[in-house]
């Protein structure tokens, strides 16, 4: 499990109030003169990238430029805003300069335990529940040794992970296929949340091998479910099967190679990704390959190969599905806010304690303001084992998201 928590600092504040006056003579009332042309005339115009490039009361501006908009009790705001710190006029309520005993410091920032969420993969195991499935691998059959490497109560993937992915289950089968209007594909699933190890077990334990393998259909019928499911993060198909794939037209001889590959094309277009493993060596590398690039995106018969997973023997097996689940956990974590890109290199961001440096090829970078993702290596270490992550970014750099 990945303990994330962040500690960002930001500015909250206390309404000010200024008694309204009238000006006599010829001089201009103060809230009638900007900022930059009075008490800030010589800060303002200083070039700058990030709000921290401005001396106190000013802002970055669009042009780069350190400017103002007011100042503090200035009373350039009108009714129902305030200035803050940083000389923009604001519908909240701001601290003046000096500590407060409070936790605040002398710039208005005050110290706030911020929770940040990593996202969380949706991954449906699929199943395959043909008769073939009950030949010999290494001494158990086919079936069973899927079965423990997934659902082993002290080693599975399924038991270990339960809480760190929605898992959910499609044992797929037919009889014979559709002739004389059975059904088929026949599913036999379980819905995908977390601390879902039971509930599959309930399902998966008393289920057997029979029937024929209507894969491309299968795929599709599980994206039916999948697609509309609107919890954040990844969603995934882990494909395990040990033969050919048929239709539900035609479940004899098995040809049905096509439809499985559109099937996993159509599930990529709807943000699914496809993994196969060929549990023994009766599916054709060709077709592992193939399929392993529609799952991914990637033209088929293209330049570029996507990785498919032969397992040979209940070793490589478990690795094959640890390597698929394990690498479909993200590196993106969703912040309450956002940071300003100019300025996102002033965060720091501690992998186990220790920095990683800001767009280094194995350290962090900003994707949309509110989303800090892992790169590289450190990606790699938080995919397996107990790791810790903190963020922070300096006063003005990072902007709380409105709670209502």
């Amino acid at each position: 499990m990945l303990r994330a928590r962040s500690l960002i600092r930001w500015a909250a504040a206390m309404a000010l109030f200024s008694a309204p006056f009238v000006a006599c003579g010829g001089e201009e009332p103060d809230n009638l003169v900007s900022p930059c042309d009075g008490a800030l005339k010589d800060q303002c115009g200083a070039a700058c990238t990030g709000i921290t490039d401005c001396a106190a009361g000013l802002y970055c501006g669009a042009d780069k430029k350190c400017t103002a908009d007011c100042t503090p009790g200035g009373g350039q705001c009108g009714a129902g805003k305030q200035c803050d710190n940083n000389g923009r006029c604001t519908t909240g309520i701001v601290i003046p300069d000096g500590g407060n005993g409070d936790g605040s410091s002398a710039d208005g920032c005050i110290k706030v335990d911020v929770t940040f969420e990593k996202q969380t993969p949706t991954v449906v195991l699929l199943i395959d529940q043909s008769g073939s499935m009950s030949d010999n691998f290494g001494g158990q059959s086919r079936w069973k040794v899927v079965h423990d490497a997934l659902m082993d109560p002290s080693t599975g993937i399924v038991k270990n992970l339960e809480n760190e992915i929605r898992f959910g289950l499609a044992l797929y089968t037919s009889d014979g296929g559709s002739a004389g209007g059975k059904q088929c594909p026949v599913l036999t699933e379980v819905s995908m949340k977390l601390g879902n190890y039971a509930a599959i077990k309930a399902v998966y334990d008393p289920a057997g091998p029979e029937g024929d393998t209507p894969t491309g259909e299968s795929i599709d019928k599980v994206v039916t479910t999948l697609a509309p499911y609107t919890e954040p993060g990844p969603k995934v198909i882990v494909l395990a099967t040990d033969g050919e794939p048929d239709t539900c037209a035609e479940p004899n001889p098995q040809n049905g190679q096509p439809e499985a590959i559109k099937a996993a094309q159509d599930a990529f277009k709807k943000d699914i990704r496809t993994y196969i493993i060929s549990v023994g060596d009766q599916v054709s590398l060709g077709h592992l390959q193939d399929m392993a690039n529609a799952g991914q995106g990637l033209a088929v018969g293209g330049s570029k190969n996507a990785t498919y997973y032969q397992a040979l023997d209940q070793n490589a097996l478990k690795k094959a599905f640890e390597e698929i689940i394990y690498g479909v956990r993200p590196c993106t974590f969703t912040l309450n806010g956002t940071v300003d890109p100019a300025d996102a290199g002033k965060g720091t961001v501690l992998l186990d304690g220790k920095p990683l440096g800001y767009q280094d090829a194995d350290g962090w970078k900003l994707n949309p303001p509110s989303e800090v993702e892992l790169t590289g290596a450190a990606c790699q270490a938080i995919k397996t084992g107990d790791h810790s992550v903190s963020i922070d970014f300096p006063c003005g750099v990072f902007v709380p998201a409105d709670p209502r």
